[in-house]
């Protein structure tokens, strides 16, 4: 532990200003206000859950395709500009999303679609700059410790957003004299959530551009490009979040409207998934450094796609929280170690682009369950919802396994003490 403690008090400004940003990020949009409010905004506004699939998966696929560019993009002018970018886009994109109420019925599924696609045109320049831009300002030896607590950081916010997102909506209604079944109160909520995208644009400005290379690539030049693994390791991470991802797309939607669960409950429990994932994945050194980030990121997809059995077999609202709860947590160890372990996989000029792609194809599997689960729970309950989820992601992990359960060393770089 004080070995912990130590590395991470040697984490310089630049670190500490990027990891604030990542707290403003997970408060408000990555899995706080914004993510716990806004499929409750869409019932509130009439929509149902064919839509909010619809919506759902429109957004995961733009962030899908907006990957690509946003790699071509950090290759020009640099991941910090790039991420900067990302922000002030991602305020503008999500700050007009929350303001669809005011907008004629006729207008609103199409400005709703298309703000939510820009925003997330924002989310991806951020996403896929942000791990080549911190990898490029730690050393080696660090990068275990700060990716995972960049992973513990996001849950933390989103327990602190979730927990207050719960109740912002009665708070607003009490106060402008309206119901919670209005939408209106959660579009003042929506909207003050993306305003903290200001402060985070800023905190991003105040970094400096690297100036230096934190590691020495010491691997003999072989001419091959990583272009075959990379495209291995994205599918595996197509698969890989399906589970996860039904989870957090239909949750709230499946509480609010299958269990009837208040607000304010729905809210807590979300909350709750987030801070046990703080120190899980704080965890995540501990685990990488005595049985190897590829055994731990097994275990993760092992445990992810377990937990959904029971939250597919068991309606009832305590079983559904302890699931999405233990859900939230695995996530945890698996996200950490899956960016750390991927990574390490290439040399450092081909990072962004393994970065990128990445992003793509899981954004491309959040829309497949996003867009394929509107109509599933349609037509055969959220159970069958969840149990697809829970298949996909054991198949992604039964993929990794296969490749990489002898240690394949073609680009694998030797800065960590134990990839494996």
């Amino acid at each position: 532990m004080n070995h912990y403690l130590s590395i991470l008090r040697q984490f310089n400004r630049d670190v500490r200003l990027y990891l604030f940003a990542s707290l403003l990020f997970g408060f408000s949009l990555l899995g706080g206000i914004y993510s716990l409010l806004l499929n409750l905004y869409l019932l509130r506004l009439g929509y149902g859950p064919e839509f909010v699939g619809l919506f759902n998966a429109t957004g995961a696929l733009s962030f899908a395709v907006f990957s690509l560019p946003a790699i071509a993009m950090a290759n020009r002018i640099g991941s910090r500009r790039t991420m900067i970018v990302g922000t002030i886009v991602t305020l503008v994109g999500y700050a007009s999303l929350s303001q669809i109420e005011l907008l004629p019925n006729a207008l609103r599924s199409n400005f709703a679609l298309s703000t939510y696609s820009f925003g997330l045109f924002g989310v991806a320049l951020y996403v896929v700059s942000g791990s080549p831009f911190l990898m490029s300002i730690v050393t080696p030896g660090q990068r275990s410790h700060v990716f995972s607590l960049q992973a513990a950081s996001l849950p933390l916010a989103g327990f602190a957003g979730s927990l207050i997102g719960g109740f912002l909506p009665g708070t607003i209604a009490s106060v402008l004299g309206i119901g919670l079944e209005e939408p209106t109160a959660y579009r003042y909520a929506l909207l003050i959530s993306s305003l903290l995208m200001v402060p985070a644009s800023l905190s991003l400005l105040a970094t400096r551009e690297p100036e230096g290379e934190q590691e020495i690539d010491t691997r003999p030049s072989s001419g091959r490009r990583p272009v075959g693994l990379i495209l291995l390791v994205s599918f595996v991470s197509l698969l890989h979040v399906a589970g996860e991802g039904s989870v957090r797309t239909f949750f709230n939607v499946y509480m609010d409207q299958a269990l009837g669960v208040s607000t304010s409950l729905i809210g807590a429990m979300v909350a709750t998934g987030q801070l046990l994932a703080v120190p899980v994945a704080l965890a995540v050194p501990l685990l990488s450094s005595s049985i190897g980030n590829r055994r731990t990121l097994i275990a993760g997809t092992v445990f992810s796609a377990f937990i959904l059995v029971p939250l597919a077999t068991f309606p009832y609202w305590i079983a559904a929280g302890v699931c999405y709860v233990a859900t939230m947590g695995v996530a945890g160890v698996r996200r950490p170690s899956y960016v750390v372990f991927t990574q390490e996989l290439v040399p450092k000029n081909w990072r962004t682009a393994m970065s990128g792609t990445v992003a793509m194809m899981s954004g491309l599997g959040y829309s497949g369950i996003a867009f394929g689960g509107g109509y599933i729970i349609t037509y055969f309950g959220y159970g069958h919802l969840f149990l697809t989820g829970s298949a996909l992601t054991a198949i992604g992990g039964l993929i990794f396994w296969l490749y990489f359960r002898k240690p394949r060393g073609e680009f694998v770089t030797n800065l960590s003490a134990n990839p494996y």
